[in-house]
């Protein structure tokens, strides 16, 4: 494929491995405008969606493991914008025709040629109208739910209200929201703005909607337009802002159209519509419109200095934006150079002392935090996880890095950071320990093999300090074991009376009662005198250890630990 820059991604996702092959050696011969990927079924297509930028989704029906109509249930729960074209053997073109009308999806119906298959393709890419593509929305996901006649439950989430549409053989029967049912809670369900979905089993409601889907489809969509027509300009403009805030540019870019439709001399409108565009010439005419609105607004003044310091510094038109503070930057930029805020997470932010623009970095904390209350998705977490650790507040940091993991454990770059933090806060060294993680693929083999041996054994873990505790915690949840934590001796002894653990990880140095007396406490009970008990602290004296020894403890780790041998110690004694 030439290296060009209106080059695009096609993921292919079909469980028929001689047509994959005969699409994907087709249009590399077709067209060097497409880098083609392939997908057998629905978990793999989801896999490489989650590390690749995709530009187009083209996606069978019918798949094993998650078929197509589970996959894009999955997008719209994930937020991944993606243009999607369904493949079916059911569709008929009057069918389709019908379609379009109210969801503006495409479809293509088998058989098809690959000449046509290839056009199809290039003429969604390239136009990328409504008459072809569309994001992925909840009335789509019904349409093809209704042509595959597949009976289901839809769990429905938007801005905090959620709803359930029941589908048996791909009518929708039943629906809930808010106490009503019936074919008003549907309508209602249907017309909400970027709805989640999350497909639940089988379809267990009596039937009470007796209308077909597409009158359906038809009446939320009007109630949809009448809901968008009622926001104020106030409404559009704070919208647009939640929308940046969340770094979904694509919806912010629609609010802020159809607010300057209404009225183009608000030079708010065009100071966000700045912060969002995608090329140099599209910045500077918003901003040439917002300071001859508002010439004497300081906001705006700083905004053209940030700009004409941006366009002397890059060297094409090429640009990402500062997750910080919106600041366009050259691609490979590690580091913003006007808040200065590392963009990414490697051993020099992790070594180096806050350099960045404390009130900038503390105001994305203050953002990305809202944002999270609206949108708990794994790239938020990971954002806010960044600038915590840009503020070297480093158990938040380790919070928000742990969840975006839990979140998307298929996003292998969200792991590897994982792993360098814990690596980085458990020890002094700054290179993490050698075969300790050495690749994502050995960490979940070794974690599946963890996990069969210990069957989620439980550690009780004895720490004062929060920061230590949670990164033992989220370093042994990720060998499998079941953990439980204390913060001195006194609940310490109640969560072991209440838990009986496997094995106690007991800090030394403790309020209201310290290592060595717990420690004597244990081994005087006949019910817990065998749990085997590694002592943690920072002292590293000969007198400590045999102390220890004597009192009874299996072993004895040094603070900073290194978490290869702290693993390593525990297995010993486990398994």
């Amino acid at each position: 494929m030439n290296e060009d820059s209106t080059a695009k991604t096609v993921l292919i996702a079909d469980d028929e491995r001689d047509f994959l092959i005969c699409a994907e050696n087709f249009l590399k011969v077709y067209t060097d405008q497409i880098e083609v990927l392939v997908a057998s079924n629905g978990r793999q297509a989801l896999q490489i969606l989650e590390t690749r930028k995709v530009d187009l989704l083209v996606t069978d029906v019918n798949m094993p493991e998650m078929d197509g109509i589970e996959l894009l249930s999955h997008l719209s729960r994930k937020n991944l914008d993606i243009y999607v074209i369904v493949i079916t053997a059911f569709a008929t073109q009057e069918m389709l025709a019908r379609l379009n009308k109210v969801g503006r999806f495409y479809y293509l119906a088998k058989p098809f040629g690959m000449e046509y298959f290839g056009k199809e393709i290039l003429k969604a890419l390239n136009e990328r109208t409504d008459a072809y593509v569309n994001q992925f929305t909840l009335s789509s996901l019904l349409q093809l739910i209704h042509m595959e006649q597949k009976t289901c439950t839809l769990l429905v989430r938007s801005n905090g209200k959620t709803g359930y549409l029941y589908l048996r053989n791909g009518e929708l029967i039943n629906a809930e929201t808010n106490g009503n049912n019936g074919l008003e809670a549907a309508k209602k369900i249907i017309s909400w703005h970027k709805a989640e979905t999350e497909m639940q089993g089988t379809c267990q409601k009596e039937r009470e909607i007796h209308t077909g889907l597409m009158p359906i489809l038809l009446e939320a969509n009007r109630l949809a337009d009448e809901n968008r027509s009622t926001l104020t300009q106030t409404d559009l403009l704070e919208k647009a802002i939640e929308a940046v805030e969340g770094h979904q540019f694509k919806e912010a870019k629609e609010y802020l159209l159809r607010l300057l439709k209404l009225d183009n001399r608000n030079q708010k409108a065009w100071l966000w519509y700045s912060r969002i565009a995608g090329s140099l010439k599209t910045i500077e005419m918003a901003l040439i419109n917002a300071v001859k609105i508002a010439p004497d607004d300081p906001e705006i003044a700083a905004e053209i200095g940030h700009f004409n310091r941006a366009k002397g510094q890059l060297q094409d038109g090429h640009f990402q934006r500062c997750l910080f503070c919106w600041f366009p930057l050259e691609k490979s930029c590690r580091r913003c150079s006007n808040c200065g805020g590392h963009l990414v997470i490697d051993d020099r932010l992790l070594q180096s002392a806050p350099v960045g623009d404390k009130i900038i970095l503390q105001k994305t904390v203050d953002r990305l935090t809202r944002v999270i209350d609206r949108d708990k998705t794994a790239r938020t977490h990971y954002y806010l996880s960044l600038a915590h650790l840009n503020l070297a507040n480093w158990e938040d940091a380790l919070t928000h890095l742990d969840k975006s993991a839990k979140l998307s454990p298929s996003n292998k770059s969200y792991a590897h950071n994982l792993q360098t933090l814990l690596n980085h806060m458990a020890s002094t060294k700054a290179v993490p320990p050698k075969g300790f993680f050495s690749s994502q693929e050995g960490a979940d083999q070794q974690k599946a093999v963890r996990e069969s041996l210990v069957d989620r054994k439980k550690i009780l873990v004895v720490e004062d300090s929060s920061t230590t505790r949670k990164v033992i915690s989220i370093t042994l949840s990720q060998y499998g074991y079941e953990i439980i934590e204390a913060g001195d001796g006194l609940e310490a002894l109640s969560k072991l009376n209440e838990t009986s653990p496997d094995l106690i990880l007991l800090d030394i140095i403790l309020p209201k009662m310290d290592g060595y007396k717990i420690l004597s406490i244990i081994k005087e009970n006949p019910d817990f005198w065998n749990i085997p008990v590694i002592m943690l602290t920072s002292k590293d004296g000969l007198l400590n250890k045999v102390k220890g020894k004597v009192a009874g403890s299996a072993a004895y780790l040094t603070k900073p630990f290194d978490p290869a041998q702290l693993v390593e110690t525990i297995d010993k004694h486990l398994n």
